[in-house]
């Protein structure tokens, strides 16, 4: 029985795997052939190689350099990319910057150097071989050249200036620190010093060597002694590439920077003047001294005479009325006129419509004009002019009248000078609001033309005093356009007054006090007063001034020097 139920079970089994295998369904499965795919392939990663960023060369700037120009390049050092950096370790620096008596390695400086002595000093030009003579200790063989050593000058400088004229003698030069110079040059008259040109004040008068002189533009740098080059020592490719990131050397001379700013006295083209015009041409008067005017950078002058179409044929009868034809604005635009002062008390002689009509001569020219205007705020204002990055502001008013000549004077609204009266509050706030703004401010005043009584070389005190008020409010010039006769000058701190310019532009020829005329030119440099150069002229017929001889400059300068009012 058991060998039965095994036989069953295992038929059944049989049968079962038969059905498994056989064919018998009418739908046949297809079969899935499962074939192995490879393992995908892994991009290889690349391996990251450090990108080594070189580290930074150092520059060591010598202490015994300006420290204008170690701030220069360490300010340029600090804005560029990174390849240099300023170091304080002359030892871990790549590059070494230093005086460079060999100019064959590169230049990356060029600093520039003056000789001066205190602003009364007569002589103005002396040549290349007495400093050199000054600086060996030897006798210095100029005519005039008023010197008594030694020359004084800083530590700093006298580093340099090894450079270009090599070991002073024993006790040629006296090392005093910068920033009492110019006292000790005014202690020790007649003096000669040397000081960097940025560091020049208006206490100090820049002598020029051989006729050259950092006072004026186009200095040519290779030709001027007094030029100290800058250079790199180290390896020539790192040196040549730093050279070329700062670019142009850098200078305490910019003439980007520099600005000459002429401020002339009287022009009033009327009377003899306007009919030797008429004979010999408008352009006449500037024909000896245009050059002064073409090497200015802003050209002030004080109009003092309406212009006005209607106006007589010159001279007229009355010899105290005044006008001017308006063809004779051509001078002006010759002189290469920037700003006009209306500040004269005979603006309006024929009334209030030609002083109104001239000035809309100035405004279609686009010439500014202060001390004078339609309205009292127009006239009592500040005006300013920018040239070459320098702010300068101009101010200006008139405290002699007569009441016909002021703005609103006859309360009938009409145009005319700015009035004021001493202390002159209006005008010292003017000149204060301008300070403020960062400019250097030039103030002018239409004072009483004889203060004693007469046209005289002489400057009252009570002048002296109403200038020096000007200049504690923060003028840092102010001039004395009304003087028929030229006069002297004042000082206080670095502030620069000249209490009479003289006629520029007028007839008077009965003195020669009258005949006689400064054009002062300013510096400017860097929005900062660096010092006056005073240009003299002579007028030997009524309408032609010329440039005074050195005979004739160096009489009228030690007059005046010995009038004038030294703080």
């Amino acid at each position: 029985m058991v060998k039965k139920i095994l036989m069953l079970i295992t038929v059944s089994v049989l049968l079962l795997v038969l059905a498994a295998c056989g064919t018998t369904t009418e739908t046949t499965t297809p079969t899935v052939t499962a074939t192995a795919k490879p393992l995908p392939t892994k991009t290889p990663i690349p391996t990251a190689t450090p990108t080594v960023t070189p580290a930074p060369s150092g520059v060591f700037a010598s202490g015994a350099l300006p420290a204008a120009f170690r701030t220069q390049i360490n300010d340029k050092l600090a804005q560029q990319a990174g390849a240099f950096i300023a170091s304080g370790d002359p030892n871990l620096a790549a590059l070494q910057v230093a005086y460079a008596p060999n100019i064959d390695v590169p230049i990356i400086g060029q600093w520039v150097y003056a000789l001066v002595a205190p602003f009364p000093t007569l002589v103005d030009d002396v040549p290349w071989s007495a400093v050199q003579s000054a600086w060996q200790g030897q006798p210095v063989e100029c005519d005039a050249c008023d010197f008594t050593g030694p020359l004084r000058l800083s530590e700093t400088t006298l580093s340099a200036l090894k450079t270009v004229l090599g070991e002073p003698a024993s006790g040629a030069v006296e090392v005093v620190p910068a920033d009492q110079l110019t006292q000790k040059l005014w202690d020790a008259k007649p003096a000669w010093g040397i000081l960097p040109f940025d560091e020049l004040n208006p206490r100090l008068k820049v002598l020029s060597i051989d006729g050259r002189t950092p006072f004026h533009h186009n200095l040519d740098m290779n030709a001027y002694p007094l030029v100290v080059k800058i250079g790199l020592a180290g390896p020539i490719e790192k040196a040549e590439q730093l050279q070329a990131v700062l670019g142009q050397p850098l200078t305490n001379r910019d003439e980007s920077k520099l600005t000459l700013v002429a401020m002339t006295g009287v022009t009033a083209m009327s009377r003899d003047f306007a009919a030797s015009m008429d004979v010999n041409g408008v352009l006449y008067p500037a024909k000896n001294i245009q050059d002064y005017f073409d090497t200015s950078d802003i050209v002030h002058i004080s109009n003092e005479v309406s212009f006005w179409p209607d106006c007589p044929k010159q001279p007229t009868a009355n010899r105290g009325v005044f006008c001017s034809d308006p063809s004779y604005w051509e001078l002006l635009k010759h002189v290469h006129t920037s700003v006009i002062e209306n500040t004269g008390n005979h603006m309006n002689d024929y009334g209030w419509e030609p002083f109104s009509y001239t000035l809309g001569i100035y405004e279609k020219e686009g010439i500014p004009y202060f001390g004078g205007g339609r309205t009292i705020t127009e006239a009592t204002r500040y005006i300013t002019l920018t040239n070459n990055g320098n702010i300068l502001a101009f101010a200006g008013c008139n405290p002699v009248g007569p009441s016909i000549d002021w703005v609103d004077g006859l309360g009938d609204g009409r145009p005319g000078s700015a009035k004021c009266a001493s202390p002159y509050p209006e005008l010292q706030d003017e000149i204060k609001k301008a300070k403020a703004t960062g400019a250097v401010v030039f103030s002018t005043l239409q004072y009483n033309e004889q203060p004693l009584g007469d046209y005289s070389y002489e400057t009252a005190v009570s002048q002296e005093k109403d200038f020096e008020r000007l200049i504690d409010a923060g003028a840092d010039v102010v001039s004395g356009s009304q003087g028929h006769s030229v006069q002297g000058f004042g000082l206080k701190g670095n502030g620069f007054m000249h209490y009479g310019v003289g006629n520029l532009f007028f007839d008077q020829m009965q003195a020669r006090n009258l005949r006689e005329n400064f054009i002062d030119r300013y510096l400017v440099y860097d929005n900062k007063l660096l010092g006056v150069e005073l240009l003299t002229t002579i007028r030997d017929e009524t309408a032609l001034p010329r440039k005074m001889t050195t005979e004739e400059r160096r009489g009228l300068l030690k007059t005046l020097f010995d009038l004038s009012y030294w703080e």
